[in-house]
């Protein structure tokens, strides 16, 4: 009986109903209550998680700090932006092209992987803060792959079996069900021996390597998964907002991708999805303090870290262990 029971627990976890319960709330919210402009802010988060999912993954599980999320995600912005705008002399499909930006950007992700992950740590990072400051100059200035200052225009909306995603609510419930299987996938990656193996080179790279674990190889793996997220989250944000230009990939949006992260707990899956939302709807918020946001992030951050070093995920998970702790202590012994 008992064993029944801790595998009902196990199967039918509070934690997950609570987080789809809020979801549906959410998303009726979304739907019934919300504007235009706020659903577009909503949307835009949700774009921005995928990005921060793939940065999970290379920061929470393998331990390595990298900023290029932000370029790949240009990356596969402007190739779905080329494919899906006629500039290139022909048009694919809106679902053929976020396909094959996905995998274009999964093979550079790969190559610069190989080269960036054979430095070390703060090394690699820095590599990689290079990487988005090099495409971010190319994707400003080089007009016959990526319209210089103008940026694309004109890129066809997504369209799935004659069902046109032509308004933000629409795209709402499509991003939301990808953020959700990305998240699934992140979740389904942490319990892998893969995620097991990316734990292992966080918490000690000579143990990793002594257990048999090749830790460049994994890391250039999690690397491209990573990279394929972001070119995912580009080619979406692509279609979803029919025009590219190159500042929507600055260093900037990077470091706000990695806020995101931080935010809601590197480790923690419902924490980035909450560590997201609050900071894309933070400018919202704060629009008369656009002149310091940056500085708030900054302040934020060095608070976050003294008091919530695994942010807000990593707190109430916390607290709701610390809960059942003293829950069992209460109950009497039989």
């Amino acid at each position: 009986m008992g064993k029944t029971r801790m595998n009902l627990e196990k199967r039918f976890d509070p934690k997950v109903w609570v987080m789809f319960g809020a979801l549906i709330l959410f998303s009726l919210i979304v739907t019934f209550r919300m504007n235009n402009y706020t659903v577009l802010v909503v949307n835009m988060a949700l774009i921005n998680m995928i990005t921060a999912y793939g940065l999970s993954i290379m920061l929470g599980m393998c331990g390595q700090l990298v900023f290029s999320g932000v370029a790949f995600m240009g990356i596969g912005a402007y190739l779905t932006a080329n494919l899906c705008s006629g500039r290139l002399g022909f048009t694919l499909p809106g679902t053929v092209s976020i396909v094959v930006s996905v995998f274009l950007t999964a093979l550079i992700a790969l190559a610069t992987g190989a080269l960036f992950l054979r430095l070390k740590n703060s090394f690699c990072t820095f590599a990689t803060l290079g990487f988005v400051q090099v495409l971010y100059t190319l994707f400003l200035n080089y007009e016959p792959a990526f319209g210089g200052p103008k940026g694309i225009p004109e890129i066809r909306t997504l369209s799935v079996g004659g069902f046109t995603f032509d308004s933000y609510k629409k795209w709402y419930f499509l991003l939301l069900i990808c953020v959700l299987i990305i998240a699934g996938l992140v979740e389904r990656i942490r319990r892998t021996s893969l995620g097991r193996s990316l734990a292992s080179i966080r918490d000690n790279e000579i143990a990793a390597q002594t257990l048999g674990v090749d830790i460049y190889r994994t890391r250039v793996i999690a690397f491209v998964i990573a990279g394929a997220f972001a070119g995912l989250s580009g080619s979406l944000l692509a279609q979803h907002n029919r025009f590219i230009s190159g500042d929507q990939f600055s260093f900037a949006k990077s470091t706000t991708i990695v806020i995101m992260s931080m935010l809601g707990g590197i480790n923690s899956t419902p924490g980035i999805f909450v560590g997201a939302l609050i900071v894309t709807f933070l400018p919202e918020v704060l629009r008369g303090l656009d002149k310091y946001l940056m500085f708030i992030y900054g302040i934020a951050v060095i608070i976050m870290m003294i008091f919530m070093p695994m942010g807000i995920g990593g707190a109430v998970s916390d607290f709701l262990k610390n809960m059942r702790r003293k829950r069992k202590l209460k109950q009497p012994e039989i």
